[in-house]
């Protein structure tokens, strides 16, 4: 994957709807971006907004050299004309990496999508051999969700925290 935001050069879109592993996946990537040299500046959207604070820009734009690498987590919420003008102000930086549910911003360095299996596996996972207790199976757990598995995975925190 690094190899192909290389390529992209160093700017790209994961890409998936809610709950799908955009934001784990852009956090494990920072993680290696910075073991590569590049000096991380994240900001983080949610619902609702749609430009970046004055605070946010200054802070995310300013300065910038290509060592510094830009990850902007929640770029659909942004305004045709805020996202424009972020990806202008953007471009001394080395790298911009964004999460979006849709694709289009900028090429899609992977489109995250999940499971019934990836559930099951990670459940397994975080409850090993109590996984096969009372509970609603995987399967069960993502389609009540739509395939999101941060509201699955909370779903079952609240079952077990029951107990």
């Amino acid at each position: 994957m690094l190899a192909r935001l290389a390529a992209f050069g160093h700017r790209a879109a994961l890409v998936g709807p809610h709950g799908h592993g955009k934001t784990t996946l852009l956090e494990d990537l920072a993680a290696r971006l910075e073991g590569r040299g590049f000096r991380l500046r994240a900001v983080t959207l949610h619902e609702g907004d749609r430009r970046l604070t004055t605070d946010q820009e200054r802070n995310f734009l300013a300065d910038l050299t290509p060592r510094d690498c830009l990850l902007l987590d929640g770029a659909e919420q942004l305004s045709p004309r805020s996202w424009r003008r972020l990806e202008q102000g953007s471009r001394a930086a080395g790298g911009l990496v964004v999460t979006s549910h849709r694709a289009g911003l900028l090429p899609t360095l992977l489109e995250c999508r999940t499971t019934p299996e990836l559930l099951a596996g990670l459940i397994q996972e975080l409850l090993g051999p109590d996984a096969n207790g009372s509970r609603p199976t995987a399967e069960d757990l993502y389609a009540r969700h739509r395939g999101n598995l941060r509201d699955a995975l909370r779903e079952l925190y609240d079952l077990w925290a029951e107990r």
